[in-house]
């Protein structure tokens, strides 16, 4: 019986012996470069130094770590900072945090519009005046006509428009064009000013980094038409105002992206030029220390656009409307039926008020393409079998790409990422033609290929990837399925890749998961374009999203201090709150529990709380703040404190998996919330203590293994478990000698 007890022993130590292996093999597991798609510019860092530090530390460190300076937000103490290519963006965010001069680091994360376009042109303004002429609802509107009884709005208000430029010619928008006092002459290549922008007549345009702010995608010139098209001129439409001043300002390029650091630059030149509203008719999932502190150093009321994803912006936060900047006001779409758009982000404790975002008419430019310019000459691949000859690399044990003979269009060659079989399990593959393609601003940029193959549907990828160093690769759009013959394809995808990058490399990859495997793909006639975009005439048409929503709050807003420019923006977004239409559909989605309506802001008291006020008639109950961390701190869209602690930045892939984690599992159910609450609660200052001592950080990680083994590995630690189980309960025969 003992012998037997014993060998039981042995036999658990031997099993856990292999679990605690099977964990050293997974903290030791790197995190490849190229692994999919960043939502952050590759190579750069936002970082803010803590107050009087010496300006000889902040150059040490730069020149520590081999980076090189861009440009400075002196308001906030930020730096925008080009990295080593020695440095992944998650290195350098751990390596700045850990200095003790530095007071946060993050990435410079992309941002996008949040429209969605809309092909049925209805030429009514029912978010103004909702007759039923859409099939709504009568008096599903924000009763504009009723204010302008009051007010039409004030050339002395300025509202800044930060998103894809305004097509600022466009005869609707141009008589309520700002025009920068301070500049005497446009064409003088003189900053008259002295405010570092030289001729910014009519705004910036942070993307090409001049005085050109114009629109070459539609969206910003849509929101500048619903804030203020000229009024009563006998000409297309009208804007919740007719006489302001708008103010353009281009951080988002053709692609509809942009990045934090131009967001941030774009606020400050808003803010330094007069600006009292500043419209966001975009966002992210990304939490960004520096946008927020950027915000709450404007003076300007910030009305941002709450999200296109159907989503609880309470439990899965999209910002910057989302952040708790008192200064920002959150804005909901809503149908013509007094309902929440169906598309629309919501929340009861983050999200302030509806405004009509379905088919919303406004103005907008058209566009012509110029001729195409060749960047890539047409690659068939029949000049010969050497890959590296021909300026292409392949850098993969997985699935050695080749060039191979009679295998391409009308049987040339064609370009492989598998030639010998199936690519294998669990592959991450690249190829990359290596010579850099100058990128030029405002130009579409057209990939053409041809290609079949076989990718497991829906779970294994042809990627099509850019690289900024020809170092580390990330895709910028995909394929998936099966081809069984050539077809003729397209991306546009790089055209934002050239808006971020003064050059850049393209190339393709495989990446695939552990299941179905399969024969890969055939490239063949690959070339790469670009073609001017000019805008060729003006007309108006219909989007919808929260996009469109934002600006019917800064029109009202701008209404407002028409009328009383002495307002502060808490009396002004007071107003805008409480005196929201009441509707049942919105009374638990919105902190308001309503939809905008211009003629009650114009009369409400500016002096009244909005929680106080009793929203919904119902107390305060919509007004209930919950924060995810103790009072006086805000770490909404972070929360996950000890396994950051434990990894060293927000940004490593197995704090993004576990936050993923919390907000798809824990928070929709109310015990999963209690949990998440208590955490929260707690957690704080052990993280504190955890992420000042290398050896308990060890300790977490080790500790935290299983759990993110479970999270980001499940099938992979259940093989794992099933090895342990079996190791256990399953006596093995002794052979007795």
């Amino acid at each position: 019986m003992k012998m037997l007890f014993n060998m039981n022993i042995m036999r658990i130590h031997r099993s856990l012996s292999l679990f605690i292996y099977y964990i050293i093999i997974f903290l030791s597991i790197p995190i490849a470069a190229i692994d999919g798609h960043t939502d952050y510019v590759p190579g750069e860092v936002l970082v803010k130094y803590k107050q009087k530090t010496d300006v000889s530390l902040v150059n040490a460190l730069k020149t520590d770590s081999n980076s090189k300076y861009i440009r400075e937000f002196s308001n906030i103490r930020v730096h925008h900072i080009k990295i080593s290519s020695d440095l992944t963006v998650e290195q350098a965010v751990r390596m700045y945090n850990e200095d003790p001069n530095v007071e946060y680091a993050e990435p410079n994360y992309i941002i996008s519009v949040h429209a969605m376009p809309d092909d049925i042109d209805f030429n009514q303004l029912w978010g103004l005046h909702n007759q039923g002429q859409t099939g709504g609802m009568q008096d599903a509107d924000i009763d504009v006509p009723e204010a302008w009884d009051i007010t039409v709005g004030s050339k002395d208000v300025v509202i800044a428009v930060i998103d894809t430029g305004i097509a600022y010619t466009h005869p609707d928008i141009s008589p309520n064009l700002w025009k920068n006092p301070g500049e005497i002459y446009c064409t003088d290549g003189m900053d008259n000013d002295n405010n570092g922008f030289i001729d910014d007549c009519y705004g910036w345009d942070f993307v090409g980094n001049d005085n050109n702010p114009v629109d070459y995608n539609g969206h910003g010139t849509h929101v500048a038409g619903i804030i203020a098209a000229s009024g009563n001129n006998s000409e297309g439409t009208s804007g919740v105002m007719w006489e302001a001043q708008i103010m353009p300002i281009r951080i988002i390029g053709i692609n509809g992206s942009g990045t934090t650091a131009d967001a941030v630059s774009a606020i400050e030149y808003a803010d330094s030029n007069g600006a009292r509203i500043i419209n966001l008719s975009w966002g992210g999932n990304n939490f960004s220390n520096v946008l927020k502190d950027t915000i709450e150093a404007s003076h300007a009321i910030v009305v941002c656009a709450a999200g296109n994803d159907a989503n609880n912006n309470d439990m899965n936060p999209d910002y910057p409307a989302s952040y708790t900047s008192s200064n920002i006001i959150a804005v909901a779409a809503s149908d013509s039926n007094d309902d929440l758009a169906f598309f629309s982000n919501y929340g009861r404790t983050s999200v302030d008020l509806a405004a009509p975002g379905i088919q919303i008419f406004s103005a907008n430019p058209v566009f012509n393409y110029g001729p195409p310019v060749i960047v890539f000459e047409k690659e068939n691949f029949d000049e010969g079998l050497d890959l590296n000859a021909m300026g292409w690399k392949s850098d993969s044990m997985d699935s050695p790409w080749r060039v191979n003979a009679g295998n391409g269009l009308d049987g040339s060659g064609s370009l492989e990422d598998s030639p010998d079989g199936n690519y294998p399990d669990d592959t991450v593959s690249w190829t990359g033609y290596m010579t850099p393609i100058p990128a030029v601003k405002d130009h579409l940029y057209t990939l053409s290929f041809e290609w079949k193959g076989e990718v497991e549907n829906n779970y294994d990828y042809m990627d099509i990837n850019y690289s900024a160093d020809g170092i580390t690769w990330n895709w910028i759009d995909y394929r998936t399925g099966y081809e069984e013959d050539f077809i003729s394809d397209q991306s546009t995808a790089f055209t934002g890749v050239a808006e971020m990058f003064d050059s850049f490399y393209f190339g393709f990859g495989i990446t695939s998961d552990s299941s179905i495997n399969g024969d890969g793909v055939y490239l063949d006639n690959i070339s790469l374009t670009r073609s001017s975009i000019e805008m060729s005439e003006f007309n108006y048409s219909s989007t919808s999203g929260t996009s469109m929503a934002a600006p019917f709050v800064s029109g009202v807003a701008g209404l407002i201090l028409a009328m009383n420019p002495e307002l502060t923006n808490d009396q002004v977004k007071n107003k805008i709150i409480n005196s929201a239409d009441k509707i049942p559909s919105l009374s638990h989605k919105v902190m308001s529990g309503g939809r905008l309506n211009a003629y009650n802001a114009l009369q409400a008291d500016p002096d009244s709380d909005p929680c106080s006020a009793g929203s919904n008639g119902g107390g305060t109950s919509n007004c209930i703040t919950i924060s995810s961390a103790p009072a006086g701190t805000d770490k909404r869209g972070e929360g996950c404190f000890i396994a950051t602690a434990a990894y060293g930045s927000v940004i490593h892939p197995y704090v993004k998996e576990l936050r993923s984690f919390r907000d798809s599992f824990l928070l929709p159910h109310t015990h999963g919330k209690v949990l998440v609450q208590l955490y929260y609660e707690y957690s704080p200052p052990l993280a504190d203590y955890i992420s000042d001592r290398e050896d308990l950080r060890l300790l977490t990680r080790i500790i935290l293994a299983p759990l993110v083994l479970l999270v980001v590995y499940p099938y992979k630690m259940l093989g794992i478990l099933s090895i342990l189980i079996i190791g256990i309960l399953i006596p093995r025969k002794q052979k007795i000698s």
